[in-house]
């Protein structure tokens, strides 16, 4: 088996979509499209996707919820639809408050990773990534963006939880098409966010 401390890094330079001061040159918009998948709240055809104009309402939050451990919120139980887990978690990864867990699955996509954790309020995520599209998850905002990186598809989403966080998950794919890697993020996200306390 690799060693999974060398790949991890490599990995997590592909985080670039969530962007923040924790990420040294994130602050810089990446180009594409998110394409909303099974699970995800699909978008009329006709309706353009939700830009920073688009998104002046504050975010649909029915029950605001607390805050958990980030490397219990994908269970391994969770990640077997992924490829499962190939390691112990990484704390802090890719950014302070969420914790990455790489996959297994296939040794043709070493670096598959999963993450999640909390992150900033559901409006700042948005207005960074301006190309993202607002999809629903439980009835909750969520903000989904895909882009693919060096030959892996990298979806996140920003699921408003409170007026100040997010819940924060990321699904990176070797080889695998937006509407795919967002369909299986929004199982994970799905997870994450039963895990979580009310407030």
């Amino acid at each position: 088996m690799p060693n999974v401390r060398h790949r991890l890094p490599r990995v997590l330079a592909l985080c670039v979509l969530i962007g923040g001061s924790a990420l040294s040159g994130c602050s810089t918009d990446v180009a594409g499209r998110p394409v909303p998948a099974a699970g995800f709240l699909d978008q009329p055809e006709s309706e353009a996707p939700h830009t920073r104009s688009a998104i002046a309402q504050p975010p649909r939050i029915p029950a605001p919820r607390g805050d958990a451990d980030a490397c219990g919120l994908l269970s391994p139980e969770d990640l077997t639809p992924v490829g499962g887990v190939a390691g112990p978690p990484h704390p802090g990864s890719p950014v302070p408050g969420a914790c990455a867990h790489l996959l297994g699955g296939s040794p043709d996509s070493p670096d598959n990773t999963a993450a999640a954790g909390f992150h900033e309020p559901f409006p700042a995520i948005a207005q960074r990534q301006p190309r993202g599209v607002e999809v629903d998850v439980r009835g909750y905002s969520s903000w989904l963006y895909c882009e693919p990186v060096t030959g892996y598809q990298t979806c996140t989403a920003a699921t408003a939880i409170r007026s100040d966080r997010s819940l924060l998950t990321m699904l990176s794919l070797k080889d695998a098409s937006a509407a795919d890697t967002a369909e299986r993020l929004f199982g994970l996200t799905t997870a994450a966010l039963q895990k979580l306390p009310p407030a």
